[in-house]
């Protein structure tokens, strides 16, 4: 196994040498354009949060017509190599449990995700369709599903402000990763997916985004909740940011977020929908900090309930840091990363107590359309987020690489 780790170690530069144009602020294509589109509406490492935002920038920039049609479509695959020491226990974050539960070490090949999304604009409206094949769904889910809908009134060269509706990423939070494949803690604790319909009004101008989203009260797809779940509207979600110029060409971003309703609501931990038992209101707070400067990026997140989650007797919190430099590799453009994180839900020292995990990182563009990525994963803490007190072992250590590609159009 050591071998395979060694030989996938050497994968991700040598592919690296075989690979074109110069590198944008969250992705490989230059300046802006149909592909940069693309990348940013179907990323899920960065701009995670947003989206309707970027949309709507994209128009004014003239990226989308003032009317017309955008197709794009994405291909994510991965190769993924890992040892634990713990038969069974693999801490990987982005995996959902069943996908390997046996033996000490593994290596496999996943589709995570083949895209399609339209992008449809009229005067003042922005349409919105997304679909997916997957094969890292959550157990009862369809490997095909449509991810997300949404429907846009605004025109940004006329008013910073917008209404929408449909099923979307929430805006709460910021939740990026600067991993080529690999979510953070804060993502994979609070990363909020409505499976309804949401509503939402926003304001955005160059350095600015406010917005405000009213939630159903329904068990989402992920992270949102509420204590009935019965459908009225009483769930919601304010995120803002604004960005500042900071010495000679510098720029920080700070940002700050509440959602009501999230899953750590409840004694039971596998959040079933409908109504559960002794469920409360178990707010989430968010903040977040951005310093960008010439090649550089460095961000800091931390996430956390206002209130203790019954199943585990502790609040819920994850706090990120991590950092980017952008240069080349043999003449192509290329980020390296580190990310660390941690993820808590238990006092101190309990098996449950918390995760831990560094990402180093290296994407390289191979073509406009194309980038392939290398990560090496620590992971300390295995703590799953279904009966974590059952099955948490804080003695558990893992080691991962993963290499993939990245196909956009």
């Amino acid at each position: 196994m050591k071998n395979h780790i060694c030989a996938l170690a050497l994968l991700g530069p040598c592919l690296g040498a075989a690979v074109g144009p110069a590198a944008a602020q969250d992705g490989f294509s230059p300046g802006f354009g149909p592909v940069r589109y693309s990348e940013v509406m179907f990323d899920r490492q960065n701009k995670v949060t947003g989206k309707i935002a970027e949309a709507l920038r994209a128009r004014q920039r003239g990226e989308l017509p003032e009317t017309g049609l955008h197709f794009g479509a994405r291909f994510v695959g991965t190769v993924i190599a890992e040892e634990t020491d713990t038969p069974g226990k693999f801490p990987i974050l982005s995996r959902l449990p069943p996908t390997h539960t046996k033996g000490t070490s593994d290596i496999f090949g996943v589709v995570n995700e083949v895209s399609a999304n339209v992008t449809l604009t009229l005067p003042m409206f922005t349409a919105f369709a997304q679909g997916e094949f997957t094969e890292v769904e959550y157990p009862g889910q369809d490997d095909v599903q449509l991810r997300k809908y949404w429907l846009a009134y605004g025109d940004l060269d006329r008013s910073p402000v917008y209404v929408a509706a449909g099923r979307k990423t929430i805006n709460f939070g910021q939740f990026e990763s600067y991993a080529p494949f690999t979510h953070t803690h804060s993502t994979h604790y609070f990363w909020a997916q409505s499976d309804d319909p949401v509503m939402e009004i926003g304001y955005v101008t160059d350095r600015t985004e406010l917005s405000f989203t009213l939630i159903p009260a329904h068990r989402g797809n992920r992270v949102i909740s509420s204590p009935k779940n019965d459908g009225a509207l009483s769930n919601f979600a304010v995120n803002a940011s604004h960005t500042l110029p900071v010495g000679q060409g510098g720029a920080l971003r700070l940002g700050a977020g509440f959602l009501r309703g999230t899953i750590y609501d409840s004694v039971i931990a596998h959040h079933p929908p409908g109504v559960g038992i002794n469920r409360y209101w178990n707010e989430a707070w968010d903040i977040n900090a951005t310093y960008s400067r010439g090649p550089f990026d460095v961000q800091a997140e931390f996430t956390r309930t206002m209130h203790d989650w019954a199943a585990t007797g502790h609040h819920v919190s994850a706090l990120t840091l991590q950092g980017r430099y952008r240069s080349e590799l043999f003449g192509k453009p290329a980020i390296w990363s580190v990310s660390a994180s941690r993820g808590e839900q238990g006092t101190n020292g309990t098996e449950w107590e918390r995760m831990e995990q560094v990402i180093l990182g290296l994407e390289v563009q191979a073509h406009e359309n194309v980038s392939i990525g290398a990560e090496y994963l620590y992971d300390e803490g295995f703590v799953p987020l279904i009966m974590p007190t059952f099955v948490g072992d804080r003695s558990v250590t893992s080691h991962t690489l993963i290499t993939g590609i990245k196909v956009t159009f």
